[in-house]
């Protein structure tokens, strides 16, 4: 065979061949699959291993512990406001001497009663200042007062006077009055003062009478 002859042939061979390949519809290619092992394999048992590992290990491992981020908010706290205490301060009054305060007379059926002073209790004087002092009172007992038994003397308290004693003027029946008055002179320095007067005599005396000043 002519070599003219040799490429009709392969000319005529390609040409088929395409013809062919066009005309034909693509076959799928085969899917390659797992095969799935066989119980009891090797394979299975390391699989079955595994999973048996890893409950183990779930089981195991203790829960996550949840950590809160969140920062508390302070609460107020009450401040209890402290109740005010009462405070209660005790003064202790100092009562000054009155003319009319009460007397119980030794003597039986002897008593008295003021019924006027000057100056009133607690009258203020210049340091050294002169003043009189007038008692005038009544005799409320049942027995008359007897000039020449009775005096008027003082008794107690500052010395403000210049005489310590008088004699009863006159004889004073029971509900009659009588007056004393006694020149006195206030102390130099600044203070309260008493003077103190009684009527009758030492060992009786029948009522007590007194004044008390201020000297600024």
């Amino acid at each position: 065979m002519n070599k003219r002859a040799i490429k009709i042939i392969v000319f005529l061979s390609t040409v088929l061949l395409v013809t062919l390949a066009c005309e034909l519809p693509l076959l799928p290619l085969p899917v390659a699959s797992n095969p799935t092992p066989a119980p009891g394999s090797l394979e299975t048992i390391v699989v079955a291993t595994a999973g048996a590992a890893q409950t183990q290990t779930a089981l195991v491992k203790p829960p996550p512990t949840i950590t809160s981020t969140s920062t508390p908010v302070p609460t107020s706290t009450h401040t209890e406001t402290p109740t005010p205490t009462e405070t209660i301060i005790f003064f202790t009054a100092t009562k000054p001497p009155t003319a009319t305060e009460p007397f119980v007379a030794k003597s039986v059926g002897a008593n008295c009663e003021l019924v006027s002073q000057t100056p009133g209790n607690n009258a203020v004087f210049a340091s050294r200042q002169k003043f009189t002092t007038e008692w005038r009172v009544k005799n409320t007992g049942s027995i008359t007062w007897l000039s020449n038994d009775n005096d008027f003397f003082h008794s107690g308290g500052t010395d403000m006077h210049s005489t310590d004693a008088y004699d009863l003027p006159n004889d004073v029946v029971a509900n009659g009055e009588v007056s004393f008055q006694v020149p006195m002179v206030a102390p130099k320095n600044p203070g309260t003062y008493t003077s103190t007067w009684s009527l009758g005599s030492k060992k009786s005396p029948i009522c007590k009478l007194s004044v008390t000043i201020i000297v600024q």
